[in-house]
């Protein structure tokens, strides 16, 4: 069979499973089967052909790697963004699954033999192009993939296109010198070494960027509740005053004794109830930090934590001049600070939680205190997955390490004093 036709059926095949690994990585639910799709899947197939040569380059790499962006964004109706990564990790898998074949096919045949028997060729890339769609149809890891893509899909596309672009050639250039030395001796382990010392770093690296991720999702989840609950509390307080208002009319319409202090009971037991956490928190500008405060202060008294705030009349100045984003990365180290003192004190008998903030020489200081068990070992408390409650639980302080590194405005103190635990935020004053 000549080269040409062997060429392209071995190009259609890896376009068709690239097309298919890809919507199932990206979530895309496009149909694929149109007169458009035809069309730009003919040109991935014949433009690899029309410009491959069989000494590597990686220049023709990022240039398959390109145009798989750009036809399969088309394709699956999909952002650059989730086309530039789910195009990656399809590469990089194949890549995987191309390293894995070496050390299956090494023993028995040379890269010369599989390369120019055509019907070994075409079974070898039909086989890879099974696999890759089996792995990547399964429901775990689809649903993974697509949650982790959609993640990105609003991070900055220059560091993420560099990350892959440099992970593909290394990958790529591990593999080239593997196949130029297809039996086992010294530069093929020594290679196959390279390649997974290389791999588990990326899957660290992804991991990594995952979970930090996740669990930044989970707590824009939590400050986008708060955010309705501090409006809800707020209304809830203005319909409370005119409520008051009214009844104190009634009470003036009426001269019946027992009316009025029928009233006045209303008024002492319910709608005063919040007041003290109203004023507690009045100096505190909106956005989502107040109402991270007003949740924490009733997530206390469920758990029977005294719970003492002070606000000093001279944040609001400084606060308020933050902007959205600062208030955000500011709620979710609170979020996360207020809730191990929570759980710290949980397990002492005195169970007090304390928060001060006050500003001191233009920066606005907030000052954490709780009581804490000190028979218990905490020196570990900022490393990945270690908690007191046990391992798999620390992640949150693991977090707000990584948020204080990528926000120099902002900076932290820990101190110790008697059973006492001390956490500080410090905003600068470059913060605005």
């Amino acid at each position: 069979m000549s080269a040409f036709i062997v060429n392209f059926i071995c190009s259609t095949i890896m376009s068709v499973m690239g097309l298919i690994v890809v919507k199932n990585i990206s979530g895309s639910k496009e149909k694929i089967i149109s007169y458009k799709s035809i069309i730009l899947l003919m040109l991935l197939i014949v433009i690899p052909m029309v410009i491959y040569n069989t000494e590597y380059n990686y220049i023709y790499t990022i240039i398959v790697y390109g145009m798989t962006i750009i036809i399969y964004k088309y394709i699956l109706n999909i952002s650059y963004v989730k086309s530039i990564v789910s195009c990656g990790i399809m590469i990089i898998s194949l890549f995987l699954l191309e390293f894995l074949g070496s050390l299956i096919l090494a023993p028995f045949m040379t890269v010369e033999y599989a390369r120019n028997t055509w019907y070994i060729n075409i079974i070898l890339n039909f086989v890879f192009m099974v696999i890759m769609i089996f792995i990547h149809s399964r429901n775990h890891l689809k649903t993974s993939l697509s949650k982790f893509v959609s993640r990105l899909e609003n991070q900055r596309v220059a560091k993420i296109l560099i990350a892959i672009i440099i992970t593909i050639i290394v990958m790529s250039t591990l593999l080239y010198t593997v196949g130029n030395n297809f039996s086992f001796n010294s530069i093929f382990t020594n290679n196959i070494l390279l390649f997974v010392i290389f791999l588990v770093l990326i899957f660290m690296l992804l991991g990594e960027r995952n979970n930090y991720d996740k669990l930044s999702s989970e707590y824009d989840g939590l400050i986008t509740h708060v955010k309705i609950f501090e409006d809800w509390i707020e209304q809830e307080q203005l319909n409370r005053h005119e409520f008051k208002n009214q009844l104190a009319v009634l009470r003036n319409m009426t001269k019946e004794k027992k009316v009025k202090d029928k009233i006045d009971k209303i008024i002492s037991e319910n709608i005063n109830i919040d007041s003290e956490m109203i004023n507690q928190l009045k100096n505190l500008p909106s956005g989502g930090f107040k109402g991270l405060l007003y949740y924490k202060i009733v997530l206390s008294r469920k758990m029977k934590i005294k719970l003492e705030i002070d606000v000093s009349d001279n944040v609001t100045k400084i606060l308020s001049k933050l902007d959205d984003t600062k208030i955000e990365i500011l709620s979710k180290l609170i979020g996360i600070y207020v809730d191990n003192a929570i759980e710290a004190a949980l397990e002492t008998k005195k169970k007090l939680v304390a928060i001060e903030i006050y500003s001191l020489d233009e920066r606005v200081n907030i000052v954490i205190t709780n009581t804490f068990n000190g028979k218990k070992d905490i020196s570990k408390r900022f490393e990945k997955g270690i908690s007191t409650k046990g391992e798999g639980r620390g992640n949150g302080l693991y977090f707000s390490k990584k948020l204080l590194s990528k926000n120099k405005w902002i900076e932290e103190k820990q101190d110790i004093v008697d059973n006492l635990y001390i956490q500080k935020l410090i905003i600068n004053k470059k913060a605005n």
